[in-house]
Order: C-alpha cells, then structure tokens, then sequence
C-alpha cells in the first residue's frame, strides 16, 4: 500500500526531471538558442554593466516551487539559503526547490519573491506556474514591471518582465480551491501507480547514466588541457606602479595588488577568490584594465590567466 505522502514525493521527483529535461534541451521565455549569449557585459560604444534574471517558477498544491532558469549573479536571489539547488558556472543555469517563497495564512496563499536589496537587472523575468484551478487574489511588482496573466497546460501563467529594474519584488496572493475527499485514507495499489513508479524509476536511471557520461567527457577534457602553472612570490611596489595605482577604483586596485602578491600572474578563477569580486563584475573590470593597457589576458585551456602588463611593470608610458 503507497501512502500519500510517497505519492507526492514521487510526483515531485518526477516534475523535477522532466522540467530538467525540457529546460536542458528546450530554451525558456526570452531566449533564443540562435543568437543569446551570457556575457557579464554588453558594448554598445562604452562598456555598460549587464546583468539577466530569467526564471520559471513552478508552484505545486503543497507550496513547494520548482525553480529553472538562468541568472548572472546568484548571490542576489536570498531564497537560496534554504534552498536544495544546482548553479552551473557555464551556463549560468540554476535548478532549485524550495519552500521559503510560499506561505500560508488562513485559507489563502501567498508567493513572495525578492532579490537582495542592492540588486539590479538590465532584463528581469520570472513566470510563475500556478495550479489552473486557484483563484487569483492579488499581484503586486514594481511600477516599472509589465505583467500577463494566461492560463497554459493546465497551468495559470503569471508573466512578470521589465529593464532596468533594481531590487525588484513580486508578491501574489491566491486561494486553492477545497478538496473533496471520499473517505479513503491510504487507497489500494493500482496499476497506474505500478506505471508510475516504474516510468520515475526509468527517468531517474536514463538521468544518472547522462550524468556519469557528462562528467566522463568532462574528466577526459582535463586531462587532455595543459596545467596552469602560475609564478609564486610578491613584487615590490615601486613609487611609479603606486602613482598608476591611484588613478584605479578599489575594486581595480585590489585586483593589482592580487596580482603583485603572487608575482604578477593569477588565473581569473583564483583572482575572483582572492579579491571577491562576482563573476558578474571582474570581466567587466579586467576588459578596463586591460584597456589601459595595465593587464594581459591570456587564454589556457578553459580558463584565463591574467599578468600585469609590461607596461606597467617597467613603468614606462602615461595612464
């Protein structure tokens, strides 16, 4: 005999996989597998900060949401805390369940989703899936947001998108509708559950084994890409490097002496964790420095290495 609260577990496990599969092969709202690409940065004439959001958000009767998608800087989404996910470097791409963006209060629901405060998006956009047959209350965003409300494979589909937004927020309010029950606890063991389980047991094997295969091909390209191999020891800062350095912003700054503490030459993955810059500032502020002609940027295997230029070391030339 299945209990309900297997059943449910299995539902879940199931909706988890198939919308991993779908949003692996298939592109969500707002992308184009043709000409979309994750930079931290744009250029149009000058350099400009750019920074993507871009989210499905499937609710279930339990409150429990499934969130896919893509997102440039995930230290901005808070609900991740408490969350059980997945953020893929690459890509970008984030998978993650959570209970900490639904909650209850007498016989209605609410959806709160948040960024932290000092979040800002050039492009925002959550869909939110809800159950078809919920009554909708309320939705509140910011003015500067558009939204669509639709319904789509038994789905009520709230849109929320806009630019240029900081700090955004949206909150929904619902109401389910009450479940009739016959009476029956547990129920029997159908054939439709047999089908079930074995169907789950099926996507869950066929899932493993693509895994295991991307993670073969992935230790197979290491081994084949040449080893960083980096200097060791510091450089001493010379009046002319110091008079340079003062015309840099902190975070430039910190990136230079990064780089004189290890003898003027770092990987850019070692760089973001030494000076703690997000992903989604230090290209932006190495493409500058690069520009005055401060660094070198060099590509080794599937990462950067990046050394103060000679320029700069020589102390030669103006700013």
């Amino acid at each position: 005999m299945i209990r309900k609260t297997t059943l449910a577990k299995l539902w879940i496990l199931q909706l988890l996989i198939v919308l991993i599969a779908i949003t692996a092969t298939a592109p969500v709202a707002g992308y184009n597998g043709d000409d979309y690409y994750f930079d931290d940065y744009y250029f149009s004439g000058n350099e400009t900060y750019f920074n993507q959001l871009i989210l499905n958000i499937y609710i279930d009767e339990t409150g429990k949401a499934l969130v896919t998608g893509y997102v440039e800087d995930i230290e901005g989404l808070s609900f991740l805390k408490t969350a059980e996910y997945l953020y893929e470097n690459d890509t970008n791409q984030l998978y993650a369940i959570t209970n900490s963006l639904t909650w209850k209060y007498g016989d209605k629901w609410a959806i709160n989703f948040t960024t932290n405060a000092d979040a800002y998006y050039t492009e925002y956009h959550t869909i939110f899936y809800l159950p078809c047959d919920v009554k909708l209350i309320e939705i509140n965003h910011p003015p500067g947001l558009e939204r669509f409300v639709t319904t789509s494979n038994e789905s009520l589909v709230i849109d929320i998108q806009g630019y240029d937004v900081e700090s955004p927020r949206t909150t929904i309010e619902y109401q389910q509708p009450l479940k009739e029950t016959d009476g029956e606890e547990g129920g029997g063991f159908s054939f439709g559950y047999l089908l079930l389980i074995i169907a789950l047991s099926v996507l869950t094997i066929a899932l493993i084994i693509a895994i295991l295969k991307m993670k073969r091909r992935e230790d197979v390209r290491h081994a084949e890409e040449p080893q960083v191999k980096v200097k060791e020891g510091e450089m001493e800062t010379t009046a002319e490097m110091a008079r340079v350095m003062e015309t840099l912003t902190d975070r430039e700054r910190a990136i230079v002496n990064a780089l004189l503490k290890h003898n003027g030459e770092m990987t850019q993955a070692d760089l973001r964790y030494e000076t703690e810059i997000p992903k989604s500032s230090l290209t932006g502020i190495l493409r500058t420095l690069e520009r005055r002609k401060i660094i070198n940027k060099k590509e080794w295997g599937r990462t950067n290495v990046i050394e103060l230029s000679e320029w700069f070391l020589s102390k030669k030339g103006g700013n």
